[in-house]
């Protein structure tokens, strides 16, 4: 979802082949997190994916006006992935998202290796986490709701089915064949329901979605509502895709430190009451301050 989530401000929202590869970096990084978690971390059995925490502050670090998106990238007949301008486009906003993002984690390792998060911790409870991860989710709703309204039956759907694995379902096990040394092949129970609630509804919404596709029930005009339903409108990119691919550091280049990482929160602020955008002495200002 984040990377989903970014394309828009990366200029990214007519280039699925791209998205696809933000989305395999992603995956391939939450693997490498996911092993050093529980090696070296806090080697709970944890799955270390993508944090939303940081999805506000890039956002309106990208609405940035010197980051306003060419007019020409948002017609998607002139977008060309393998275009050298494209590219600079949107790589030069990643590798700012980057930079920023390495400098405000060093916040966050100080914390760690100093202690300071333990000694915080006699602050910490309910009432701090519960309005922390509630304003984390509501700072994403104008993307969620502008996602859902492409289906909201789908959407609807999707939400039903989660809530049902995840709530009503999570205590009900499954047969699923395992294989050990000592039992060799033999059937485990598994409360799949639990482990599993938002990947078991994303897909099965997704095979209702290819059923109503492949049956004609979904428009096949790009005017109509809910085609963007359908299944079959990025089948090109399973074909353009390279199969195999190595992310590796610096991939879309150096990473850039910009003065909008650090002044991001000011416009944001603007944005959500309604002002304009603060000009430069207001800026000054708040960092005296």
């Amino acid at each position: 979802a984040i990377p989903l989530i970014l394309s828009q401000g990366l200029c990214l929202q007519h280039d699925s082949l791209t998205q696809s590869h933000l989305i395999s970096t992603i995956f391939f990084a939450s693997g490498i997190c996911t092993l050093l978690q529980v090696t070296f971390g806090i080697r709970l059995p944890i799955l270390q994916g993508g944090t939303f925490t940081l999805l506000a502050p890039s956002m309106a670090m990208l609405s940035m006006p010197e980051w306003t998106c060419p007019a020409w990238t948002q017609n998607a007949t002139l977008v060309n992935s393998s275009s050298t301008d494209f590219k600079e486009v949107w790589q030069s906003r990643m590798r700012a998202l980057q930079g920023s993002i390495m400098v405000g984690s060093l916040f966050q390792v100080f914390f760690g290796f100093s202690g300071l998060i333990g000694l915080f911790m006699r602050f910490i409870g309910p009432l701090t986490i519960a309005p922390t991860i509630s304003l984390i989710g509501l700072s994403l709703f104008d993307s969620a709701g502008a996602s859902a309204g492409n289906h909201w039956g789908i959407s609807s759907m999707t939400t039903a089915l989660i809530i049902l694995f995840s709530q009503y379902l999570r205590h009900i096990s499954v047969p699923v064949p395992t294989y050990s040394k000592d039992k060799k092949l033999h059937v485990s129970w598994v409360c799949v329901f639990q482990i599993l609630p938002v990947l078991l509804g994303i897909t099965l919404s997704w095979l209702i979605c290819y059923i109503l596709t492949i049956c004609d029930v979904l428009p096949a005009e790009q005017h109509q509502y809910g085609y963007l339903a359908r299944t079959d409108l990025k089948g090109d990119v399973v074909g353009r895709a390279p199969w195999f691919t190595l992310p590796y550091p610096g991939q879309w280049g150096m990473p850039t430190v910009s003065l909008a990482g650090s002044v991001g929160d000011y416009h944001a602020c603007a944005r959500l009451s309604g002002a304009p955008p603060p000009p430069k002495h207001a800026i000054n200002r708040g960092h005296w301050y």
